[in-house]
Parts: C-alpha cells; sequence; structure tokens
C-alpha cells in the first residue's frame, strides 16, 4: 500500500492528482537556492514519493523566476567539523535518492538553474526548459569542486569534452545551446512550460507502471554506477574547498560584485 501521510513541507510545495505529484522548489524570494533546510527536506520528499504507490509520475520545477539558483551562498558558511561532514553526506543522498526513485521525473526547468539546482534538473529523467532557462555549474568561480553531481551528469549528457569545457569554466549555457548540446531535451515557451511537462507525465502516469519503472531502473544502472564511482572522491574536495581561505574570498568577491549591480540596477540613469 502506498503511503497516507500527507506531504507537509515548508520549503516545497506540493499538489497531487490522477497519479502525477508535481513539487515546487518553494524559496522564490531568495530564487529557490537550497539552504540547509531544503537539503533536509529534499532527502525527506524522495523517501517519502519512493514509498507512495499513488504517485506514478513527477514535476519538478521552480515557484518565481528561477528553478534554483543552486547553494545558500548566503547563509553562514561552515567550518570543516561534524557539521559540514553531515552537509556533504547529505549532499550525496540527494543525488542517489533522486537517482534511485522508481518513478519517472520530469524537470520543467522555468528559469535559471544554476550549481546544485542544475544538478537537480539534470539528473531527472526528462528535462524541458522555458526559453529564459540558464543552466550553470560555476562551483569554481567560487573556489570549490564542481562536486554536488555536476560530474556525473554534465558527461553522459554533453560527452566529456564539453562537460570539461563548462565545469572548468562555470560558463552559463542558454536554453537552445542547451538543447543542441543535449542538456535538455526540449525548449518550450514559458507559458506552455509546466502544461507540455504535465502532459507528458501524466502520459507515463497511464502508462504500465512495471514497464516504465523497469526501464527507469535498467537505464540508471549507468547513472548510479557513474555516481558511486565519482561521488564520493568528489564531495570530499568540494569539502577541502569549503574549508579553505579560497573558498571563503571568492564568495565574498561574488556576493560584493552582485550588490554592486543591484545598486546600479536601482540608479535611475
Amino acid at each position: 500500500m502506498g503511503t497516507t501521510a500527507p506531504y507537509d513541507y515548508t520549503h516545497l510545495e506540493i499538489d497531487q492528482r490522477d497519479g502525477v505529484l508535481t513539487v515546487r522548489l518553494d524559496r522564490p524570494d531568495d530564487y529557490n537556492a537550497i539552504n540547509h533546510d531544503l537539503h533536509t527536506e529534499l532527502i525527506a520528499l524522495w523517501g517519502q514519493i519512493r514509498r507512495d504507490r499513488q504517485v506514478r509520475a513527477v514535476v519538478l520545477t521552480g515557484n518565481g523566476r528561477a528553478f534554483s539558483a543552486g547553494g545558500n551562498l548566503k547563509g553562514p558558511r561552515m567550518s570543516a567539523g561534524p557539521e559540514l561532514d553531515a552537509f556533504f553526506q547529505d549532499a550525496r543522498s540527494i543525488i542517489i535518492e533522486l537517482l534511485e526513485l522508481p518513478q519517472p521525473i520530469i524537470a520543467a526547468v522555468n528559469g535559471p538553474a544554476i550549481g546544485l539546482g542544475a544538478t537537480l534538473a539534470l539528473m531527472c529523467d526528462v528535462v524541458y526548459a522555458s526559453t529564459d532557462a540558464v543552466i550553470a555549474d560555476p562551483h569554481v568561480t567560487v573556489g570549490v569542486v564542481a562536486g554536488d553531481g555536476g560530474v556525473v551528469a554534465w558527461p553522459w549528457l554533453t560527452g566529456m569534452a564539453r562537460a570539461k569545457e563548462y565545469l572548468l569554466t562555470g560558463d552559463k549555457v542558454g536554453a537552445v545551446e542547451a538543447e543542441r548540446i543535449g542538456l535538455v531535451n526540449r525548449v518550450i515557451e514559458p507559458s506552455a512550460l509546466l502544461d507540455q511537462a504535465h502532459a507528458l507525465a501524466h502520459r507515463l502516469a497511464e502508462s504500465p507502471v512495471r514497464a516504465v519503472q523497469g526501464t527507469k531502473a535498467a537505464l540508471n544502472i549507468i547513472l548510479r554506477d557513474t555516481a558511486n564511482l565519482v561521488l564520493d572522491t568528489a564531495l570530499a574536495t568540494e569539502k577541502e574547498c569549503f574549508a579553505s581561505g579560497d573558498h571563503a574570498r571568492a564568495v565574498e568577491a561574488f556576493l560584493a560584485e552582485r550588490e554592486t549591480l543591484k545598486a546600479a540596477a536601482r540608479t535611475p540613469a
């Protein structure tokens, strides 16, 4: 039997109907940046979906103008120790448990998907992106290794050469280019994005469940094997970077530049 517990989360907006669960990352004032609480909620959510036999397909999107801005750079930075260790164990769990979800999951990338936000989208089974979506994994620009799944997803989707280019530079990829190089399946006008994602989700939900879930499970063995091969090393080196002065200085410079740009935008011409 499926779970009867309600989907009750602070930073996730959940809607369930006709076998399709719609999950909206819900920190729109901070561009759905993934803070510690949202980290924890995502892990709990994947487990709850896995147990819920009433859910046969999932749509993942963001509230507001962004899919997700990735890690929460504005929060307090953790130093080496148990808290940082637990944070990175959670980071691993978010990726592995997402890959192990039996139900197909469609990402509806409604705006920027950055860092861990990009990883969440790219680890989904099908990725639809709005025309104004942007995808990037700029870990290196804030002084850390791209350890939270980018090293798993990008090489399989784009090939190793392009993955190295984008992960080593942190450059952004617009929606049309993302479709061309294989990061996303389809680019859709913003007004139609969710409708088309839901149409596919309902189609999959109405298909033979064992066939759909078995096919997904077989395909995801490839991604899970890659994740198990590289995640521990990638996350360990990312954790070392978090505790370094390079990361702290890079974050301070990034936040200062962002505040300068915001101030310039508020200043009348």
